[in-house]
């Protein structure tokens, strides 16, 4: 298995909808954690023009272990920040652990 990170920005307001998406999104995430393919997940703050974070969340990254990028990428089209409509794009990138 290889790292891939998978990288997902939000649309704008999106609360309303990662709070009726979050217990199945971290749910999946929790599964790749209990399988031992989870390197690090969490969410992207906003910020304004000077990097300092500001109210609400711009996306996610999680960077876990998968067969291929396919696989990858299907675990990413099925994430339900995805499905319910959270994100508006998410990529994903090969991913290699040097620490």
């Amino acid at each position: 298995m290889n790292y891939y990170a998978i990288v997902s920005f939000d649309i704008a307001d999106s609360a309303a909808l990662r709070a009726k998406a979050v217990d199945a999104h971290r749910s999946r995430i929790a599964e790749l954690q209990e399988q031992g393919r989870l390197l690090t997940a969490g969410p992207l703050p906003h910020t304004d023009s000077y990097g300092r974070e500001t109210e609400g969340i711009q996306g996610s990254i999680v960077i876990a272990a998968f067969d291929n990028f396919q696989a990858a990428n299907q675990w990413a089209a099925a994430d339900p920040y995805r499905t319910s409509g959270v994100y508006y794009e998410s990529n994903v990138y090969p991913y290699k652990k040097v620490f």
